[in-house]
């Protein structure tokens, strides 16, 4: 079985992936760029599963991993270099974490302001009391 860091790496490395593709995702908000918008959805999809899964095998690897060692002095100072590492992954985790949020606080504020502006438009050219129901990008 993994160790928990490389768990850890892994997770930070999709977080990463994501955090990049939440901003792509964004520009194309920005340009009214449809496919890109539906590229960066696909990927984004594509990255939460990989994520989820290493998630769980994250928690399957904390159950696995004893607490406390009955090992020697070395394994305590080799343990204990890399709770370090733990706690600096941990951190940028948590780091990566908050970029993603707030990369997706604004790719939602962008794309209300963009439907916001659709349905002002609609409003303008349907003459009054029509619905302007729902609209397929096919139509």
């Amino acid at each position: 079985m993994r160790e928990l860091a490389d768990v850890l790496r892994d997770e930070l490395a999709v977080l990463q992936e994501l955090l990049a593709v939440g901003r792509q995702e964004q520009e194309a908000l920005m340009t009214d760029d449809l496919a890109g918008i539906q590229a960066a959805t696909g990927r984004k999809e594509e990255l939460a599963r990989r994520l989820a899964a290493l998630e769980e095998e994250r928690q399957q690897v904390m159950e696995a991993t004893p607490e406390i060692s009955a090992a020697g002095a070395q394994a305590s100072q080799e343990r204990g270099r890399d709770d370090d590492e733990i706690n600096r992954l941990r951190d940028s985790l948590r780091q990566a974490v908050r970029e993603f949020q707030e990369v997706n606080e604004t790719n939602r504020l962008l794309a209300r302001q963009s439907l916001a502006y659709v349905q002002k438009m609609l409003s303008l050219l349907l003459p009054e009391g029509v619905s302007t129901g729902i609209m397929d990008r096919l139509v």
